[in-house]
């Protein structure tokens, strides 16, 4: 039985980092391509041109930069220890500093740019009033790079505590002897 929660163990393991690493991948390289698309052709992107009043191109490029590079150290961060096939010991141990550093730097510059979207939009408005100037479509704009990265620390988090369980019923087995 303990054998069969291990196999899922690594099964879930490298099933789950791998889906949400992906998404943080391709999330991470939507913003960066925004981010380059901002420097290049200013404003161009309807998310970015619904803020032109309240913000500067620069700073703008700078923060969607800030969030690609948030949702790649997540992915990095899912990937750094996985285990590999067949390999049930590495994926019942818990994870590393390094994954958890990756993690909480892909969490902190997340939270630097939620801050200053949020600051934009409060500041759009502010200046334009509730009517025009509260752009709600926006919302993901700040709250998805930071809900993503939290959700690959709540991803391995997961997995270490499963892993945890499944280590304590290891040190429950006892040695069973014919008599």
């Amino acid at each position: 039985v303990v054998a069969a929660l291990e196999e899922q163990q690594l099964q879930q393991n490298r099933a789950f980092k791998l889906t949400f690493a992906c998404i943080s991948l391709a999330l991470g390289a939507f913003f960066l391509h925004a981010s380059l698309s901002q420097r290049l052709h200013p404003y161009e992107a309807r998310f970015t041109g619904e803020l032109r009043p309240v913000t500067s191109s620069g700073t703008v490029a700078a923060m969607l930069f800030l969030q690609g590079l948030s949702l790649l150290a997540a992915a990095a961060g899912l990937v750094k220890e996985l285990p590999k096939r067949g390999d049930k010991e590495r994926a019942c141990m818990p994870a590393g500093v390094q994954v958890w550093v990756l993690l909480d730097v892909a969490v902190a510059l997340a939270s630097i740019a939620c801050l200053y979207w949020s600051a934009a939009l409060w500041a759009s408005v502010q200046k334009y009033g509730w009517a025009v100037g509260a752009q709600v479509e926006l919302v993901w704009l700040p709250l998805l790079p930071l809900a993503v990265c939290l959700l690959c620390c709540y991803v391995v988090n997961s997995i270490q505590v499963t892993a945890r369980d499944v280590q304590r019923l290891r040190r429950l087995q006892y040695d069973f002897k014919k008599v």
